[in-house]
């Protein structure tokens, strides 16, 4: 039953840390770097996305692991094939 929630589970704490990650990456640049022409708001703009991105991408793969190694006990436990018990 819980294997059925994880997936659900995982792609929420993604999508509101992705979310809570470009945020703040929004805001640390935008109160950094000045920007006065027209190229550098496009350089400015193309260089946060590209750095949020990464930012949450990195953020993702590690919610996806923490997940993992927190679920896996208790689901080993909710089988029956807990490995420390034999």
């Amino acid at each position: 039953m819980l294997t059925a929630y994880l997936p659900a589970a995982k792609l929420a704490t993604q999508f509101v840390a992705g979310v809570g990650v470009g945020k703040i990456v929004a805001g640390i640049i935008k109160n950094n770097v000045p920007v006065i022409t027209t190229v550098e708001k496009v350089v400015v703009g193309t260089g946060s996305f590209v750095l949020g991105s990464m930012l949450v991408e990195q953020t993702s793969n590690h919610i996806e692991k923490m997940t993992n190694e927190l679920a896996k006990p208790l689901l080993e436990k909710l089988s029956g094939n807990n490995e420390t018990e034999q």
